[in-house]
């Protein structure tokens, strides 16, 4: 049975930016705070998996950038209470359940992946209508996540895995994995940092702590960090 949980619950159709519910914009946020964990502990079980080692940092970089719309749209950043990982309804339990899934084998790590992405990319184009002061940066956030699902993808198939989409239109998922790696929030510079995938999408849109400002300017991969900015949650606080 599809799990279909998730990281999108529907946007208010007909909506428009001026009406559009802040718990929105932070559902974005708190689902690249999971993305950025969920790889992260499931790279630590599954070693071999180049892109939960990668992508992580691409991830915090996300976060990041959904932390500067919360600033601009005055929405301060989510506080779980104790014993919680997020303020967002059904995140925790979506957290728990891909984490168990994930850690059974290197191909269901590699299906969670994909299914992360594909419901994240789903998201970010609605939110784009939503919130259309905030497009470009949401349209980037979308083109860097077109290509974490091209490497969750291409390991899957390389392992023997399959998926079919559950948030995407079965052609537009299709389209996206055989499409081109495109220039992301990291403004085309993701691919170079390392094989497989971004290993930090940043540029104009990476500017939290931990961007990485080496030789090159804003855009080049060295002076990289993990990304410690913003909503981490904690870190190895109660909430992880």
């Amino acid at each position: 049975m599809k799990t279909t949980t998730l990281l999108i619950a529907c946007l208010a159709l007909g909506s428009v930016a001026a009406a559009a519910d802040n718990s929105h914009l932070v559902r974005l946020y708190e689902e690249e705070v999971l993305a950025h964990d969920l790889y992260v502990a499931l790279g630590k079980k599954h070693p071999d998996i180049r892109p939960l080692q990668n992508i992580p940092h691409s991830e915090a970089r996300h976060r990041e950038v959904m932390a500067d719309i919360l600033k601009a749209e005055g929405i301060n950043i989510p506080k779980p209470p104790e014993g919680r990982r997020f303020t967002t309804r059904g995140l925790d339990r979506t957290y728990r359940q891909w984490l168990k899934e994930g850690r059974r084998s290197e191909v269901d790590a590699c299906r969670v992946g994909v299914r992360l992405e594909d419901h994240d990319i789903a998201d970010l184009r609605a939110a784009q209508k939503d919130f259309p002061q905030h497009k470009e940066a949401l349209a980037n956030l979308e083109a860097a996540s077109n290509n974490h699902l091209r490497a969750f993808h291409r390991n899957l198939t390389g392992r023997g895995g399959k998926y079919e989409a559950e948030a995407l239109p079965a052609a537009d998922f299709k389209a996206i994995v055989d499409g081109e790696m495109q220039r992301g929030a990291c403004g085309g510079d993701c691919g170079k940092c390392g094989p497989d995938n971004n290993r930090a999408d940043r540029g104009k849109w990476g500017r939290g702590p931990g961007a990485g400002k080496g030789p090159g300017g804003p855009r080049s991969c060295k002076g990289q960090g993990q990304g410690n900015g913003r909503g981490r949650q904690g870190g190895g606080g109660p909430n992880r």
